[in-house]
């Protein structure tokens, strides 16, 4: 048993590895914020085909519409 453990002294440990250290990266939505509601049916149907039509997306057709409604 003595054998083992002499053994075990003689081994060099290994050296720890290190982290990298990499800055945050900014986040592309950290200006915006998830919200859900809900929306009739064909008021939804016709925002789809809305964006179809334009090449758009719905998130900024909305997006469009309220600022237009808020200002």
């Amino acid at each position: 048993m003595s054998g083992a453990f002499d053994k075990l002294k003689q081994v060099t440990p290994k050296e720890t590895p290190k982290q990298k250290i990499v800055p945050v990266k900014e986040k592309k939505r950290d200006s915006e914020k998830s919200y859900t509601l809900w929306l009739d049916k064909e008021l939804l149907k016709d925002l789809k085909l809305k964006a179809i039509e334009t090449d758009d997306n719905m998130k900024s057709i909305v997006e469009k519409a309220l600022r237009a409604y808020l200002t």
